[in-house]
């Protein structure tokens, strides 16, 4: 089980110093998520022809924050304005001999050189660090830093609409839960328990392409997939994306002026991060989350479930067809019941039978 105060610990230590190994601090959250995973994840489902129909062909379908139910996930959080005013300040003509001095000689965070704060000095030191930045700015003219300028200024307006757009309407993600009879999930997102839950062993989420078969390269091969599985944060605060946000403007703004290949991320993990913070009022849901990345345009991945759990209130019509399509498969197949003899709310499980479901009318419902 993931313990958050170790987890927020762990995703704490992603970011980039000078004296840590940063691959190795990923590798070890990755490792702990691994190692803490549950054995099983549940995915909540109404009864529609496109939800049986990917039961029935083993797939999970992928789909972007802005059609989810809370409205800030994957919202972005950044302080716009620290941004551009960092961005323009870096940018100066007059200041690029001593931001060289304040990637070389860090005494001179003392004297502050440049035209910046020390917070933002100290990051330009890390993300340059053992590169000449007065040999990378060499061959930027005056001319080009007015372009820089301009660049920024036509930025200003849409920076922060163009990341929320990207952030919820182009990652593809699909959300699971740690527990399948949650009474509050079964009416939000089983259609008020007449839909069905669908059970993976969680060692089976992953693609072919983990690891590849044919030893391709993911830019060289049209069918290749990859997904993250993390566990939801929940939180009373967004997750500031500040800093993420201002060294990918350094990055584009260089790239303008054919810069390349000399700044870097101060957290790689940052992108992750934006998908996985979200208030504590949803901490029932358990929630992990499935993150794709495709070259093409598969919005999904293939998973034979393990089991198929019925709502308590599904259709005989629906009961009908799911039942039908798991036991071609040999799929477990439960059912969901009410417990009216017992004083506490909840839900209990049994192994189906058809003598269970003979008292239920077959009709499609309307």
């Amino acid at each position: 089980m993931i313990n958050k105060i170790k987890y927020e610990q762990l995703l704490n230590n992603t970011i980039k110093d000078i004296n840590k190994d940063n691959i190795k601090n990923i590798n070890e959250l990755l490792i702990y998520i691994n190692e803490n995973k549950p054995k099983s994840l549940f995915r909540y489902r109404s009864c529609n022809e496109q939800s049986i129909e990917a039961f029935r062909e083993n797939k999970i379908y992928f789909n972007i924050a802005s059609n989810f139910n809370d409205p800030y996930d994957c919202l972005i959080y950044c302080d716009i304005d620290k941004i551009l005013n960092q961005v323009q300040d870096i940018f100066d003509y007059k200041n690029i001999e001593n931001l060289h001095k304040v990637v070389i000689d860090e005494s001179h965070l003392n004297t502050r050189p440049v035209n910046i704060n020390k917070e933002t000095a100290q990051q330009i030191i890390n993300n340059f660090k053992n590169k000449n930045i007065k040999d990378v700015f060499s061959n930027i003219s005056e001319e080009s830093i007015d372009n820089i300028k301009n660049f920024i200024k036509n930025l200003t307006p849409n920076i922060l609409e163009n990341y929320k757009n990207y952030y919820q309407n182009n990652q593809p993600l699909a959300c699971l839960s740690e527990t399948y009879n949650n009474i509050l999930m079964w009416s939000h997102y089983a259609d008020n328990h007449k839909g069905f839950v669908i059970e993976y062993e969680t060692e089976k989420l992953k693609t072919n392409c983990m690891p590849c078969t044919n030893n391709q390269s993911y830019q060289t091969c049209p069918n290749w997939k990859q997904i993250m599985l993390l566990p939801i944060l929940y939180t009373n605060k967004r997750y500031d994306a500040t800093n993420y946000i201002f060294e990918n403007t350094i990055i584009q703004t260089l790239k303008n002026v054919g810069v390349e290949n000399v700044f870097q991320l101060s957290d790689d993990f940052a992108q992750y991060k934006i998908n996985i913070h979200k208030h504590k009022c949803w901490s029932y849901e358990k929630e992990w989350r499935l993150q794709l990345f495709r070259l093409n345009n598969e919005n999904f991945i293939t998973v034979k479930p393990k089991a198929i759990y019925l709502g308590c209130k599904i259709s005989k019509f629906y009961e009908d067809i799911l039942v039908k399509y798991a036991s071609e498969q040999n799929i477990e197949i439960f059912k969901m019941y009410e417990n009216p003899k017992n004083i506490k709310y909840s839900l209990t499980r049994k192994k189906y039978t058809k003598k269970s479901s003979n008292a239920k009318v077959n009709n499609k419902p309307s």
